[in-house]
This record gives C-alpha cells, sequence and structure tokens, in this order.
C-alpha cells in the first residue's frame, strides 16, 4: 500500500527529496512518516516541512492529508 504521506506529494509533484531540500533536512527524516497510512500518524513537524516546501499552511496540509485518507481528495 503507499504511504499516505507519498501519495499526497506525489499530488502535489513533489517529492520527499524535494521537501527535504525546501526545509534544509535530509529525506531520513521524513522516512518514518511514509510509513503511515492514516493522517494521524504523521507528525506535526513533518506537515509543517510539507506546507513550507507546497507554499501551503499547515493547516490546509492537514486538512487535504484527512481528506485524501477519507477518499474525498482525488
Amino acid at each position: 500500500m503507499v504511504s499516505l504521506l507519498d501519495a499526497y506529494l506525489e499530488q502535489n509533484g513533489a517529492t520527499r527529496y524535494s521537501v527535504a531540500k525546501a526545509n534544509g533536512t535530509t529525506p531520513s527524516k521524513l522516512q518514518r512518516a511514509a510509513a503511515y497510512t492514516t493522517a494521524d500518524g504523521i507528525t506535526t513537524r513533518v506537515i509543517i516541512y510539507v506546507a513550507k516546501a507546497l507554499g501551503k499552511t499547515p493547516g490546509t496540509v492537514l486538512d487535504e492529508l484527512i481528506a485524501l485518507e477519507n477518499g474525498s481528495l482525488k
């Protein structure tokens, strides 16, 4: 099964590598988050990293992750 984070990043034209690069960190910092299939396992720090890389607010990223998890974001 594809991780929720990877599916979300793919839909937004991003990768774990691009998120890490935009935040001055390593892709391994995002490795644990990539193992989750639900939004509740993804840390706030990772959501902030993703938001910064995508130019969105952390709240928007979380809302979209939950929508994707529930199947309402295609």
